[in-house]
């Protein structure tokens, strides 16, 4: 039996928005001609930057992106079809690029879209390298304006992430106190150890 504190961090919770059917297919029909139009972006995309990238993109393609259902998956299929070639530098697809470095890239990316619309929120503060696929670049992130800035790699993103993407889903949504501390302590644990 869950105690009274798990049941009002529950009732507490915001719900994320969703985005149906109708606007989904809108806005998918947005991403796929940005994407066409971004070619010089997508081909110069590791000089140019990867937060450039991120500024060309709609809030709704960064939300339905997010969002986990049949039309999320079809947005990420597409971002990521683009985006991976042109990290690893082959907007040309000279070179087929695999399932593996697909997924590596997404695990990346899928949280940077996420930060994204938590620094377009206001709720935390972050600096994308030019290309975050890249192990030897660095991630700055704070998780409020009076907290410590955290330098960190892809990989600690990815664990993070992964350890506590609900807490990063309530700070960017929403800008949740509680969650805000428990990605402060993470952030803290993560770079003691």
């Amino acid at each position: 039996m869950p105690d009274d504190k798990t049941r009002i961090r529950k009732a507490s919770r915001q719900e994320v928005p969703r985005i149906g059917g109708r606007q989904a297919a809108k806005i998918l029909e947005e991403c796929d001609q940005l994407l066409r139009r971004s070619s010089d972006l997508l081909s110069n995309l590791r000089r140019i930057g990867f937060g450039e990238l991120l500024n060309a993109l709609s809030q709704d393609i960064l939300q339905l992106a997010l969002q986990p259902d049949s039309w999320g998956e079809r947005l990420r299929a597409r971002l990521m079809s683009d985006i991976a070639p042109a990290l690893q530098g082959d907007v040309s697809g000279q070179h087929a690029v695999n399932v593996a470095d697909i997924a590596h890239c997404a695990s990346i990316v899928m949280p940077c879209f996420l930060l994204e619309l938590g620094r377009r929120n206001q709720h935390i503060q972050i600096e994308f390298p030019s290309d975050p696929t890249d192990s030897s670049t660095r991630f700055k992130l704070r998780a409020g304006k009076s907290y410590p800035l955290h330098s960190i790699n892809n990989e600690r993103l990815v664990r993070l992430a992964s350890s506590i993407g609900e807490e990063l889903v309530g700070l960017c949504y929403f800008g949740d106190q509680q969650s805000r501390d428990s990605i402060e302590a993470e952030l803290k644990a993560q770079h003691a150890a």
